[in-house]
């Protein structure tokens, strides 16, 4: 691709999209769909596709996504992982972003999604990592993201911090799949087609820092929500330390992990 940022052009993402762009895939389903930004992606570097199926748990992140797919061959099902309703070999893709941090019972859903996807289709999973040689722009984020964690936790929703590299890998290398490979990228793939990767390949660009800020300050609202005074202190205090890191060392999304394998096909 031409007109990169620098820094985004050196990231890996390239690598990862050529990768993804070898894929036919077919009839895929998308684990955790959200809003749907991964089957955004995937819509615009998958080789071909046929039509996507997305589920969640959440009616809200359901509902943007189906304002955001109207017209196109996506069909967005409320639906716990743990449990799909589909039968064995429905799907000739199936992919999960950043959700693995989210799941309780991981190893659970992994078997779900190795059930419903076809002997020789392909699994897709993406998730963000921290380790010890990131950048400290890098690191403001997943400190964010770990406050964050806490919260939605004490408030009574599922949410990890993020994962070191090696249990990401542990997970992907548990599963019964073949010819996997893995990609590590300092952004994803889909900050090749941001229409603000320009801005937001700088660390310390001011639209990035108040947008992260503003994220913070709406995170110090839902703590009226905890009961505990001692606990909303502390989260309080943690919060106003991030605004003052994000002004110091900016915010970069960590690097990422994304994993494909084919499910062995059928003797």
């Amino acid at each position: 691709m031409e007109n990169l940022p620098e820094r985004l052009a050196a990231s890996g993402a390239i690598e990862t999209r050529i990768k993804l762009g070898s894929i036919s895939g077919g009839k895929v389903l998308d684990i955790a769909v959200g809003s749907g930004d991964f089957i955004d992606t995937l819509m615009s570097v998958l080789k071909d596709y046929d039509c996507f199926v997305g589920i969640d748990i959440s009616r809200k992140d359901l509902e943007s996504a189906k304002k955001r797919f109207r017209g196109q061959p996506v069909k967005l099902m409320e639906m716990n992982a743990e449990s799909l309703e589909f039968r064995d070999n429905s799907f000739d893709t199936v992919s999960m972003a950043y959700s693995l941090h989210h799941l309780d019972r991981i190893e659970k859903v992994m078997a779900e999604m190795q059930r419903v996807l076809k002997p020789g289709g392909t699994l897709i999973i993406q998730e963000e990592f921290y380790d010890d040689e990131q950048a400290e722009a890098q690191k403001t984020n997943i400190l964010q993201h770990a406050w964050e964690a806490q919260i939605d936790s004490l408030l009574g929703e599922t949410h990890n911090k993020t994962f070191v590299k090696q249990r990401i890998v542990k997970i992907i290398r548990s599963l019964d799949l073949v010819g996997v490979e893995m990609f590590e990228s300092t952004h994803p793939v889909e900050c090749l087609f941001c229409e603000n990767k320009f801005r937001c390949d700088n660390p310390k660009s001011e639209e990035e820092i108040e947008r992260s800020i503003r994220e913070i300050n709406d995170n110090l609202k839902r703590l009226k929500k905890i009961d505990d005074l001692k606990i909303r202190i502390r989260l309080q205090r943690t919060g106003e330390v991030l605004r003052e890191r994000n002004r110091k060392y900016g915010n970069a999304h960590p690097p990422v992990l994304l994993a494909i394998g084919r499910k062995p096909p059928q003797l």
